[in-house]
């Protein structure tokens, strides 16, 4: 009898509804924290992304050079076997050749400076030439949510 009482107390006298709405409260307080949590954790999830260096090639005219051979090595002055960043050269001289569109790709697990030196024979009927562009460019290692880390650059051939 006496718990029934209680009961009937604490309807009438709304501690009941307290009760339930300070639980509502409560757990509505610790989903948002939870939420907000979340957030903020996934928005600082970023990763280092390697540069990939894009190298067109292109004659005095703007026509893009098939089969040009690029070499890429980083810009140092120091002894043959290290770079200003340390990195040993072989890690970072990179040569191929131009596809069709006279392009060619190179990824860099380090940021650097690089030289790019290209050469290209050009033949003819009656002769031949040897074409040649130089550039240095800068790449770098940067912390991005985005998968790519892309530069481009072009080296017109003369």
């Amino acid at each position: 009898m006496l718990v029934y009482n209680i009961k009937k107390f604490c309807l009438t006298t709304g501690f009941e509804s307290l009760k339930l709405e300070n639980m509502k409260h409560s757990q509505l307080h610790t989903l948002t924290i939870l939420f907000v949590s979340l957030l903020i954790f996934t928005a600082c999830s970023k990763k280092d992304r390697e540069p990939t260096l894009i190298v067109t090639v292109k004659n005095n005219s703007g026509t893009p050079v098939e089969g040009a051979t690029v070499h890429i090595w980083p810009s140092d002055d120091n002894t043959i076997d290290s770079t200003s960043s340390g990195v040993p050269d072989k890690t970072m001289d990179k040569t191929g050749a131009t596809n069709a569109l006279g392009e060619i790709t190179f990824v860099f697990p380090f940021s650097a400076v690089l030289d790019i030196d290209v050469t290209y024979t050009l033949t003819s009927d009656t002769t031949t030439s040897l074409l040649e562009g130089h550039k240095v460019v800068k790449i770098e290692v940067i912390e991005q949510k985005e998968e790519e880390n892309i530069f481009n650059e072009t080296v017109i051939v003369e």
